[in-house]
């Protein structure tokens, strides 16, 4: 098992660096699980895009990149079974219409916490727990 969490994390690492910030969009079949579903609740961004299958996905994160310019880091909290619960921190930068507000090129940290579920070594479920009103303050403040 811990063969098999070290791959994971691995794998997350890669997925973190080269898919979410390298913007290496064709890498993603690597890492999700052909039957991915994630259950972030993410309807304060007010995206036009968000899907479970890789189109969706893709176009869920290019949205996300052309609006908030967000840069990720993670690291693992515990393993529970084949579930990790990880500790974000996403530096993002306000330049699209999101959030209902025009942008504002202010820069801002959320930090959050999350869980993923690996099948087959690649991710099969993921939640993440944030709060928008910490992007909203950063966005609004003066």
């Amino acid at each position: 098992m811990a063969e098999d969490r070290e791959k994971c994390e691995v794998a997350l690492s890669r997925y973190i660096s080269e898919v979410l910030n390298g913007h290496r969009d064709d890498l993603l079949a690597e890492f999700i699980h052909p039957q991915f579903r994630h259950f972030t609740d993410e309807a304060a961004l007010g995206l036009d895009n968000d899907g479970n299958d890789f189109e969706g996905i893709k176009d869920g994160l290019r949205e996300v990149r052309e609006k908030l310019a967000p840069h990720y880091s993670a690291h693992v909290v515990r393993w529970d079974g084949d579930t990790v619960y990880l500790a974000w921190r996403t530096t993002c930068t306000h330049q699209g219409h999101i959030f209902d507000r025009a942008p504002t090129g202010k820069t801002f940290t959320l930090t959050y916490t999350g869980r993923t579920r690996y099948e087959d070594g690649k991710i099969i479920e993921a939640q993440n727990d944030w709060d928008p009103q910490q992007a909203l303050s950063a966005i609004d403040r003066d």
